[in-house]
């Protein structure tokens, strides 16, 4: 997702770049070889740009902040190498797969990024940032852990869906938030608002993606990968072509279920994706009004926007 930088947060995210280059310098080429999408394209630095809005509503600006920023980045990078260790679709068939690169050159790629993180957070104005992004961590660690196995019962499915949503996709974000309420000065009971501020923009996000991939040719379900609209589109018993993509999402399986999930799945899935949209404008109405809030209250609407 391509997102518009306000000319007020230029100059942060322009050193929150440089941090980031002269941090990976001295193993950039590894790194780029191992994965080149782990460092995230610079449009995209959504968790960065969280820590340095919200520290704007408290008129905090400067180097700390982009090491509070460039950290979280860093942990993003983190994860994506050591989540490219396994495949999602071969973890769910039990198998581990391979690639150019042995998994341990990868877990040390993974590693060595979550050090140079933690040497940003160490440089934040706030030690308590280390709890939280340390915290996000292992949420996301026990998010890998969770899978949807079953479609028989669609609640524990559903829960099951939820709970690595907000592991994987909302509990980074989360922390980016409270930390820019940490570096911005702002009062610690706005970390809570400030916390579900960034979690269901990270639902928001995922959802949307979800949609705009069943809407065209259903890449995820290849990937093994098991969407909102599909769980809703399950039924009870599982419909056929549904629980076959399930277990087998092959072209053939895909090309069956896609219309079902597209009839059944997705109008639900809208009115979640929705619903996450109303509860991050809700969480953003509890903090301060400051120079970054119009660019907040556009970017929930633009990740709904996705979906359309």
């Amino acid at each position: 997702m391509s997102l518009s930088v306000p000319p007020e947060l230029h100059h942060d995210l322009v050193l929150v770049e440089h941090l980031l280059r002269e941090r990976m310098r001295a193993r950039l080429a590894i790194i780029s070889m191992v994965g080149p999408h782990l460092i995230a394209d610079p449009s995209d630095r959504l968790r960065a740009l969280m820590v340095l809005a919200i520290a704007r509503l408290g008129n905090r600006t400067g180097e700390q902040v982009a090491h509070a920023a460039a950290a979280v980045e860093l942990i993003e990078a983190a994860t994506r190498a050591h989540d490219d260790l396994i495949d999602e679709q071969a973890r769910r068939a039990g198998r581990v797969a391979n690639g150019a690169w042995d998994h341990g050159v990868a877990l040390m790629v993974g590693d060595y990024l979550f050090a140079l993180a933690a040497g940003e957070m160490a440089r934040s104005p706030d030690p308590r940032i280390i709890g939280l992004y340390s915290q996000a961590v292992m949420q996301i660690c026990e998010g890998q852990l969770i899978q949807v196995t079953s479609l028989a019962h669609r609640e524990a499915a559903l829960t099951a869906y939820w709970q690595r949503a907000e592991a994987l996709a909302g509990s980074l974000l989360a922390a980016a938030a409270q930390a820019g309420v940490l570096c911005g000065g702002l009062p610690e009971p706005l970390l809570e608002p400030a916390a579900q501020l960034g979690l269901r923009l990270g639902l928001a996000r995922q959802l949307a993606g979800e949609i705009r991939d069943m809407e065209a040719d259903g890449a995820l379900l290849q990937a093994g990968s098991v969407p909102l609209a599909l769980l809703y589109a399950a039924g009870e018993p599982p419909v056929p072509e549904v629980q076959a993509v399930f277990t087998n999402p092959a072209p053939a399986t895909i090309a069956a279920a896609l219309p079902i999930i597209r009839a059944t799945g997705l109008p639900a899935a809208r009115a979640a994706l929705a619903k996450q949209q109303d509860a991050a404008r809700q969480a953003l109405a509890q903090l301060p009004v400051g120079i970054t809030t119009p660019w907040l209250a556009a970017l929930i609407d633009q990740i709904g926007g996705l979906a359309q």
